[in-house]
């Protein structure tokens, strides 16, 4: 991958993935979620690991790093959208079935 898609991961990511998150933790519940009992800020750290799984992955390659450390952050990268995988799964389980029932 070149170093212009690189930054624009970085960048396309903290448009569209960073100020959407840090806005849920901030205390905005976007018009989709007004109805949910569900914790909101739960979403905003899984939008937060998935942006720090971008960051971790796409650094290395824009700094020039070896493919060893590459393919450790990938690993590491791997295991923040785990991590966020898991977290959305638990805001839907605490949401109930207000959120699931809705179309």
């Amino acid at each position: 991958m070149s170093n212009p898609q690189s930054w624009g991961f970085l960048v396309g990511g903290a448009v569209l993935i960073l100020v959407p998150s840090v806005a849920v933790l901030a205390g905005w519940r976007p018009c989709f979620l007004r109805g949910s009992r569900g914790p909101a800020p739960l979403l905003g750290i899984t939008g937060l690991c998935v942006y720090a799984a971008v960051l971790v992955d796409e650094i290395p390659r824009v700094a020039g790093a070896s493919s060893g450390v590459r393919a450790t952050c990938a690993s590491i990268g791997l295991g923040l959208v785990g991590t966020a995988v898991v977290l959305f799964i638990l805001y839907e389980t605490l949401a109930g079935p207000d959120r699931r029932g809705r179309k």
